[in-house]
This record gives structure tokens, sequence and C-alpha cells, in this order.
């Protein structure tokens, strides 16, 4: 290679990395879900660290900002989101009422939204200012997406911290088969029966209609109230977005095809323990017995558990001579055992990567499944919604965790799944390969995503990882033109040769009948 060579691909990098650092970016992180921020909040301080000008939508406020990290907060949220959804109760619900209330609860998340003073904030920056790339969160909260018109239609990328909701996917032509891929909900391997088949892909397609036909028209209804009816409806801005960056890993979840448009970060929160506030430390250092860990996330509360639920708990707490570290979101708790110490908010990620901890029960959000994965806890599932129930499912079927019925809790139950861990070591050593594997990559979730974001910002986003299927009917793409030609021409063909059956066999009778006559 000639220095002049040398000297041009060293001023095309120097070009591309100051193209970078430089970049204005608007993050749309709506969603009304505390751990969708801890996933978020690595993300947007990165792209702040790495130099790049952060301006973050969200319901979050964040701690400690950097200088060039500004958030535009959506006042009220959870307080709104508190009064109409009890999220204790999705156990109770059949999976296709689920589906309907995580989309009105889409509905519900994007009213308070786009009423907010957050929301006419960000209206009025749009007069002033330009965004060179909008990341939005896939989630349920289209209607924010009238936004992008308003900043110039800039390129737009996606993130979720879902392991990625159905329709995420299928925006970016990565068509799942139902045969062997789960509809995010349901608790089923790659495995199925046919009986689960055909449950996953009834499941799979009322999901599609309902969102296509009774959930979109409503966003894009909320969308054109607030922006107005010049303004490009979210049911079609949402087909241009780039690609996608899902919260999944191979490692996490079962190997299935992917177009280039689908981008995994798997994990992106999950990192080195950082110290542990002195209390807890001395007494998880204390534990010579080793400790179990309890958290049932940021959205299932368990001081909201029912009183049979939380006695099952207690009373298998109180029997163990483990120190047992719960989350519990109240001052008190009614009957505590002298070994069980509460907290109001856990850095889970660093109690878990604690030696003395030996089981993590736990919801089984992907933040908390991922993160137990990093670290090597067997899991005790105890899943309410959504997602916890495929996650866990998955653990459960490589031999890393324990599933409860989160409806029919006892302390029988409850011991027998914990002693099953701590008195079998396969748990434990199932989940230490399932965290090597999950460790073993080229690079981190976070470089991984803001790799493909700073790739995103150097060409304009990426419409070359269009895949060519979303320019096809749905009837070309699941090749059914074609079978009915084939089809057609088969029943053609077999009507032809029965006519010409028919007439040979006839003209033989008809000429045997006068032989015999003869």
């Amino acid at each position: 290679m000639g220095k002049t060579t040398v000297w041009a691909s060293a001023i095309l990098v120097l070009w591309l990395v100051g193209l970078c650092e430089s970049a204005k970016i608007l993050c749309l992180m709506t969603s009304v879900t505390r751990s969708h921020h801890i996933f978020n909040r690595r993300f947007t301080l990165e792209l702040a660290k790495r130099g790049h000008q952060v301006t973050v939508f969200a319901p979050d406020q964040e701690k400690k900002p950097s200088p060039n990290h500004r958030e535009i907060l959506i006042e009220g949220a959870y307080e709104a989101i508190q009064e109409a959804f009890d999220y204790e109760s999705f156990a109770e619900m059949d999976k296709m009422t689920m589906v309907e209330e995580v989309f009105n609860w889409g509905l519900v998340t994007c009213r308070h939204t786009l009423s907010s003073k957050g929301a006419r904030q960000l209206l009025e920056l749009a007069k002033n200012e330009t965004f060179d790339l909008i990341i939005t969160e896939f989630v349920a909260q289209e209607c924010v997406l009238g936004f992008v018109s308003k900043f110039g239609n800039p390129p737009v990328i996606g993130i979720t911290g879902y392991p990625g909701p159905p329709w995420a996917y299928e925006l970016m032509g990565n068509f799942q088969n139902p045969s062997y891929v789960n509809t995010y909900i349901l608790p089923l391997t790659d495995h199925m029966t046919f009986t689960q088949r055909m449950q996953n892909f009834l499941l799979d397609t009322y999901v599609w209609l309902y969102r296509r036909f009774l959930y979109m028209p409503q966003q894009d209804e909320l969308s054109r109230k607030f922006f107005g009816d010049s303004t490009p409806l979210p049911s079609e801005v949402e087909k241009n977005v780039s690609f996608v960056m899902v919260n999944t890993h191979f490692s996490t979840d079962y190997p299935k095809p992917l177009v280039p448009a689908i981008i995994e970060i798997g994990g992106l929160q999950a990192k080195p323990p950082q110290p542990l506030p002195k209390d807890l430390k001395e007494f998880l250092d204390s534990a010579k017995d080793g400790a179990i860990f309890m958290s049932l996330g940021t959205n299932i509360r368990s001081d909201k558990l029912d009183e049979a639920s939380r006695r099952a708990f207690l009373e298998a707490f109180a029997t163990l001579p483990h120190k047992v570290l719960w989350k519990w979101e109240s001052d008190s708790l009614p009957g505590q055992p002298p070994n069980v110490k509460i907290i109001k908010w856990a850095p889970q990620n660093d109690i878990l990567a604690h030696p003395n901890v030996k089981v993590f029960i736990s919801h089984g959000g992907m933040l908390s499944t991922t993160e137990a994965v990093y670290h090597g806890v067997p899991v005790v599932g105890v899943p309410f919604l959504l997602d916890q129930y495929a996650n866990l499912r998955k653990n459960v079927a490589k031999g890393a965790a324990v599933e409860l019925d989160t409806l029919r809790l006892t302390k029988e139950s409850v011991l027998e799944a914990i002693n099953k861990i701590l008195k079998n070591p396969s748990y434990e050593q199932r989940m230490k390969r399932l965290s090597a594997i999950y460790r073993d990559r080229p690079q981190t979730a976070l470089e991984t995503a803001v790799w493909w974001t700073e790739y995103a910002l150097r060409h304009q986003g990426a419409p070359h990882l269009r895949c060519a299927s979303l320019d096809l009917h749905w009837f070309q793409r699941w090749l059914l033109d074609v079978a009915a030609l084939v089809l057609l021409a088969a029943a053609a063909a077999s009507s032809a040769l029965y006519l010409l059956l028919r007439k040979v066999l006839s003209a033989l009778f008809q000429d045997g009948g006068k032989l015999k006559r003869s």
C-alpha cells in the first residue's frame, strides 16, 4: 500500500469520526417503565460521553446527566399510569386479554405524553433546532413519531428493552415463523407440539390484526390531533425506520434467522459491579451460608402481593439458614424474619455480582434475566406479565432456573424451588456456562449499540439494510400466489388427465361391446 493510499485512508477515518463527534441526537424514550430507563440511560449517557449532543424526551429524570445530555421531562407519567393499571393483576389474565391490555397501556401512556408540558416544550424546540438522528423506542408509544417530520425528517433508528415485540421484527421485514419462534408472551420453547404451534400461530395472528386494525389507527388519531393533519402518521413513519436494536442475544434466546436491520444488543445495561453501599456489603459479606436476593422489578411491587403470596415467602424464608435481601417498596414488612433485610431500591446488577448470592428470586423481566445470566446466578421465577413467562421458560429449559406458579404460591412450593437450586449444583453450573457464552462476543452490547448508532450517522440512516420483503404483498411474501398457480396447474392437469382417461376408457368399453355382440 502506497503512502498516498495510507494518508487517504487516515483522512477518511478522521472525517468519519469527526462526523459522529458533533452529532445532535434526539432520543424519544417515552416508555413509562423504570426498567426501560435503566436500559436506555446507559446507552444515551454513553452517546453523550462520546461527544454527541443528546436530547432525551422521557418520563424519567437523570440524576447524573453530562453537560451535553439534555432532558425534556414527561411530567407526572408514573402517577397517571399507577391510577390506570394494576400490574399485579396481569398474572390472572388470559393471553389475549393481556395483549389487549398492553395495547391499551400504549394508548393511555401516549395520551398522557402528548398532553404533557414536555411534549409542548419539545414541539417548541422544533422551531429553532434540527437533529442529525432520531432514536425511538419500539414498545407501544408510536404517537410520538410525529416529531420526526417536525425536526426535518432525519434518519430514524429504533431500540427496545424488550426481547423484541413482533411488530419490531415485522417492520424490518424479519417475519418470524410461528412454528419455532414464540410470540413473545407465550412460555414456549423452540420445539413445540402441534397444539403449541397452533396456539402460537393464532396468538401471533391476533397480535398482528389487533395492532394493525385497532391499535395503530388510534395512535394515528392521537398523533393527528396533536401534530395536525399535514404531519405524516405514525403508521407510515415507522415503516422508514432504518434498523431496530433489540434486547436479545442467542445465549439467552433461541437461534432464529435475523435480517441485518435487527441488531442484537441483549444485556446492554449489564456491567461489572460498582461497590455496594456499606450496609448491603456488610449484610451480604456476613451471609456465610449464602444469600438469596428477591426483586420483582420496577413495575411489580412486592408490597402489593396478596396476603397468601406474601405469607408463603415469609414462612419459607424463616426456615432457611441463608440471609435474604428483599426489594420491598414500603417502610416495614409485617412478620419480617430476622434473616431478612428489606430495601426500597436495589442496585440489582451490583448485588447479583456478590459471590455470596446463590439464588435470585425474580419476576423474569428481560433486564433481570440478562443480569442474572451475566453474573451467573440461577433464578427462581415468579412471572406476572408479557415476556416474563417466555424469558423464564428459556432458562428453565436450559436447566438454569425454576419457575413457580404465581397464582398458587405456598410455603412448600417456594422452599422446594429454592432448595432445588441450592442442593443441586447443576443449576449454578449451567448458569455459569450461559454466562460464559453470553460474555464471549467481539464487542460488548453497549459498544455494539453505539457503533450501529454512529453507523446510521455516517450513512444518513441505513436504507440499504431494508429487506425487499417489505415491498411485497402478504400473499406474495408467503408465495401464496405461486402456490395458487401451482395448485391451479395441478388441478388443470388432473382434469385433463381425467377427461383423457375417461375418453379412452369410454372408447375401449364401446369397442368391447361391439366385439361381444358380433
